[in-house]
């Protein structure tokens, strides 16, 4: 088990969530925008706050990370370091384990029992009083805590820089897939400042491409993923314009790929691995459709093969033969198009309309299952029905 050395990873590290690359993808506004606003901090060591807003998977987590090592980098090298410390608040859900583990950060003993939130913060303000750098601090998630009403930290840490002659030299980032300032009260939100929101917007399915490939050249062998099943995972992930959902599919694809020996990823890796994580093709779901919209979707499995995807004509052809085989009407051209419109309703398969230089054609493609396993459902859907319909003890 396991002995067999890959063909396909070179580095599965940089198939890791947490991993941050060298270059961002589609990222250069994000972090002009960070560094416009830690400029202050950068060049003159004053504290600076930023809250970076946007849906999941847009890229705001490896922005911060990244933005914050290059500045960490830019400061240490002119002889005014920086600490960072990042602090998932969906792991530390409650004020006082975010405490905790910023005092950890300087006393690794600290106890985790016996203080109360009011002690601990005192406790940590000395901490940041004592620290000769200036900190930043990255709470990620950070609407799963002040959506308990726990806001009373982000005010104390944007605060821990006044007053005082030797103050905390503190600056702050927010990350949040929502808006949090419905959530705070007006002396946290006054404190923080409403201009220094970052927005990341969802990636378009070209973004998704770049990151995709930038990705596979990183994790995989040169030469081993297909660039039809690049695009497929481009295609599957832009409709929610997640990078995460890309690179989860890359991973899955390529270990999936591992397990054969066609020595690369292509697209049937893509659709197995989209079965895996994200498939909306369920058993009853294809025992639930009509012969008609049966035998069509039949006709697609087996036309596809490994091919990204096929026109129309390709699936028609093939349609006429199924439909000869399980002895069903094969229907003229407008009404098998209305059978591939409600199957892509039903999210069993997909269609673009794309010029190709002899005028329009419509392309359709599988998205979500290896054309294989669809076929082999179909088939045996099929055949157990027609069986049925012939069986001799119901004659």
């Amino acid at each position: 088990m396991f002995e067999n050395a890959s063909n396909i990873i070179s580095d599965a590290s940089k198939l890791d969530y947490d991993y941050v690359p060298e270059n961002l993808t589609d990222r250069e506004g994000q972090m002009s925008s960070l560094e416009v606003l830690f400029r202050p901090l950068a060049q003159h060591g004053r504290s600076c706050t930023a809250f970076l807003t946007g849906s999941v998977g847009t890229g705001k987590t490896v922005t911060a990370k990244r933005f914050c090592r290059d500045m960490s980098d830019y400061c240490r090298n002119r002889g005014r370091p920086i600490e960072v410390l990042f602090i998932n608040c969906r792991n530390r859900n409650s004020e006082a384990a975010v405490i905790l583990q910023m005092i950890r950060f300087f006393d690794p003993g600290y106890p985790d029992r016996g203080f109360s939130v009011e002690e601990m913060a005192r406790v940590l303000r000395n901490h940041l009083m004592d620290n000769n750098r200036s900190m930043v601090i990255v709470l990620d998630e950070v609407d799963v805590l002040i959506r308990k009403g726990t806001v009373d930290i982000v005010y104390q840490l944007t605060r821990f820089s006044d007053g005082a002659e030797h103050s905390a030299r503190v600056s702050l980032i927010l990350i949040s897939q929502e808006p949090v300032y419905d959530y705070m009260d007006e002396a946290s939100v006054s404190s923080f400042r409403r201009s220094n929101v970052v927005r990341f917007d969802r990636y378009t399915r070209e973004e998704l491409l770049r990151i995709v490939t930038a990705r596979a050249q990183e994790a995989l062998y040169p030469g081993r993923i297909t660039d039809d099943a690049l695009a497929l995972i481009a295609d599957n992930s832009a409709d929610y314009g997640d990078a995460r959902m890309a690179i989860e599919l890359l991973d899955r694809a390529a270990n999936i790929a591992e397990g054969d020996d066609r020595g690369e990823v292509d697209v049937e890796h893509v659709r197995a691995a989209k079965a895996m994580i994200y498939s909306t093709v369920s058993e009853s779901k294809l025992v639930s459709l009509d012969v008609n919209r049966k035998v069509s979707l039949l006709a697609v499995a087996r036309a596809i093969k490994t091919n990204l995807n096929i026109n129309m004509s390709a699936a028609e052809k093939t349609y006429a033969v199924v439909c000869e085989e399980y002895g069903v009407a094969a229907r003229k051209h407008t009404q098998f198009w209305t059978y591939i419109q409600d199957l892509e309703k039903a999210g069993f398969l997909r269609t673009v309309v794309r010029n190709d230089g002899n005028g329009r054609t419509t392309l359709i493609s599988l998205p979500d299952i290896p054309s294989k396993v669809l076929a082999a459902k179909m088939e045996a859907i099929l055949d157990r029905e027609m069986s049925r319909e012939v069986d001799p003890d119901e004659m």
